[in-house]
């Protein structure tokens, strides 16, 4: 076997001096290589232009965009109060209304709403279940609704 690995060793390297050997013809010449246009302005210098990128929102935040930058982060969590709760039997069209009481904004809620980092999960009696996303992990907690007190209440 290895009389003919060495035949055919043999036999490529006599094959390679050949070729060396035959005398080298009319050069051929190389194939044209089509020039390139590129983009000038009116003085004569490149334009570039740059890729741009649209992202459908459906519903959801830029993830490009900074949450510190936008106030995408608001409202956290510990500053939701519950202020008011609808409750329909059949749970589809239950309602509850949140405020965030260090900007006293408020937000109208159904299960499926998103504030910020806050989805709505479920809306019952006396509460709002919530889940809030923490770096990639969700984290379920529940709202109760607290009861007004009456030197607060308004007619």
């Amino acid at each position: 076997m290895i009389r003919h690995i060495a035949a055919g060793v043999l036999t490529l390297v006599l094959a390679g001096v050949a070729v060396e050997a035959q005398p080298a013809g009319p050069a051929t010449p190389a194939p044209a290589v089509p020039a390139v246009e590129f983009p000038t302005d009116s003085l004569g210098r490149l334009v570039f232009r740059r890729e741009t990128y649209s992202y459908p929102r459906d519903g959801r935040r830029d993830p490009f965009a900074s949450l510190i930058a936008t106030g995408d982060i608001r409202p956290i969590f510990e500053d939701l109060q519950v202020t008011g709760i609808i409750v329909d039997p059949t749970g589809r069209a239950s309602r509850a209304i949140l405020k965030d009481v260090s900007t006293n904004e408020i937000y109208k809620a159904r299960v499926g709403s998103v504030f910020g980092r806050i989805r709505v999960t479920a809306i019952r009696d006396g509460e709002v279940a919530v889940s809030i996303d923490e770096f990639g992990f969700p984290r379920q907690e529940v709202l109760t609704q607290t009861k007004p007190s009456p030197a607060t209440r308004t007619p």
